[in-house]
């Protein structure tokens, strides 16, 4: 028989933290709509062997409005990405 000279352990007490889940509301930003595209023309000239697109002043203008304001569309988006 073996006999020891050790002392009792009292058992370990095990808490368990219990999170609930909170939802929060938050404000959704809104998204604003896509641009409309606006047609244009162009045309395409050959100029000492080798071919360019060309646009007439109204037309030029309408493309660079259509960049434009996509552009700006394309910075708002990031400007609501950036600020959740």
């Amino acid at each position: 028989m073996a006999s020891s000279c050790a002392t009792k352990q009292e058992p370990k007490v095990v808490y368990k933290y219990i999170q609930k889940p909170v939802y929060v509301e938050c404000e959704k930003p809104v998204i604003p709509e896509k641009p409309k595209f606006q047609s244009y023309e162009i045309f395409r000239v050959k100029f000492e062997g080798k071919y360019y697109y060309c646009a007439d002043v109204e037309n030029a203008k309408i493309i660079s409005e259509n960049w434009l304001r996509y552009k700006n569309w394309c910075e708002s988006l990031e400007t609501l990405l950036k600020n959740p």
